[in-house]
């Protein structure tokens, strides 16, 4: 009986383990990247043609103020391509009412989407056609840009003469208890990612919010329509110009932009059906594999604290306490508060719930509807073009 016991607390030692690995990359990623800088120039900047690009499908919540945000920047060699992905909401009647209002802006209708593409790669392949910039900014119909951001943005790209250029945005939330979720999710980003590995060109790391890419890179590439199955598309862009030999940066941007990711813990629950499974490569056993591993790294510390071997216990609280104290400098990424850092621990629960969530579904239907078009699984693994 001791011998058993005495295995089981060394598999909750090692369940502990990954606290503190997390916590190091937490560290690490805090440490090595910096805030976007401000402008560095002395007032004879050149202003390299900029086009921004948004694929935008139903989004007629959000659009309107986050498209003000971008036609109030004051960057003077801007073009705007809105894509409206076959919106079937008011998404386009909002589109043309901005676009009545400002020279800069070009709307591409998408009615049909081809075979074999996904909606938001497709629309942003058809973007990219359109523009004429010399630096692409693929951005989100939701995302806020601060004034002056994208001559920050730009500065920064030419100045370190960078091809593609990752702003990390402020995530908002309006409850503490998704805040926490967020704080919990950047952690095992960091951790997947190695971003802090970025500025060595040793990794690579891309957002949906901000991915600034300069166009003659993208243009010796494979290109947009190499990932045109891709579900997991910021990062896949990050990957292929790394692989074309591309230079990556990447900076925190909260005093610069941010984004309402979802409005509600049940929101980003549905949101991430599509992209969870895709991030275990629509593999089963790998989803399965992780939906334990998660469990597993979430219960064992409380399970140690509780073992009654005091050498177990001491690890299991030093396992949160690194987590928490890596946090601490977290305001310069996020909000990231006390009562943030101390319970978003209890939700791995909900991560790992969410995961397998979206494996549960995507098994049932054998594919994922998005966009309100569906994909089968042979397809999107045949189009999986991201790998860590």
């Amino acid at each position: 009986m001791s011998d058993i016991l005495c295995s089981f607390e060394k598999l909750l030692f090692l369940g502990c383990l990954p606290w503190y690995f997390v916590a190091s990359g937490i560290w690490l990623s805090l440490k090595h990247i910096q805030s976007l800088p401000l402008i560095s120039s002395d007032g004879d900047s050149s202003y390299p043609r900029l086009s921004i690009i948004i694929a935008a499908r139903n989004e007629a919540h959000t659009i309107e103020t986050a498209l003000k945000s971008v036609l109030a920047q004051n960057y003077p060699n801007l073009e705007i391509i809105l894509v409206n992905d076959r919106s079937t909401d008011k998404t386009d009647k909002i589109l043309e009412k901005l676009a009545e209002k400002d020279p800069r802006v070009l709307i591409h209708h998408v009615e049909e989407l081809p075979p074999g593409w996904l909606g938001k790669v497709h629309a942003m392949q058809q973007g990219f056609l359109k523009s004429t910039g010399q630096w692409l900014l693929f951005t989100d119909a939701d995302v806020h840009f601060q004034e002056g951001c994208l001559d920050r943005i730009i500065d920064t790209a030419e100045t370190s003469s960078v091809d593609y250029l990752c702003v990390v945005p402020e995530v908002q939330a309006r409850q503490n208890l998704l805040r926490a979720l967020y704080t919990v999710s950047l952690s095992g980003f960091f951790l997947t990612t190695r971003i802090w590995e970025v500025k060595k060109q040793n990794a690579f790391v891309g957002v949906g919010a901000c991915g600034l890419v300069r166009r003659s890179l993208l243009e010796k590439s494979p290109g947009l329509p190499w990932l045109k199955m891709e579900v997991v598309d910021d990062l896949a862009i990050a990957q292929l110009l790394w692989q074309s030999g591309g230079k990556l940066d990447v900076y925190w941007g909260r005093d610069c932009l941010g984004v309402e990711w979802y409005p509600s813990m049940g929101d980003l629950i549905r949101g991430l059906e599509k992209n969870l499974f895709a991030g275990a490569q629509y593999q089963y056993w790998r989803a399965l594999i992780g939906i334990i591993g998660i469990l597993f790294i979430a219960v064992a510390p409380w399970l140690s604290i509780f073992a009654g071997n005091w050498l177990l216990s001491l690890t299991a609280v030093g396992a949160f306490s690194v987590y928490w104290l890596a946090w601490i400098p977290g305001n310069k990424v996020q909000r990231v508060g006390l009562l943030e850092r101390l319970i978003s621990p209890l939700l791995l629960f909900v991560i790992a719930w969410a995961l397998a969530r979206s494996t549960f579904i995507t098994w049932r239907q054998n594919g994922i509807r998005w966009r309100e078009t569906y994909y089968s699984i042979a397809n999107l693994r045949r189009g999986q073009r991201l790998r860590f």
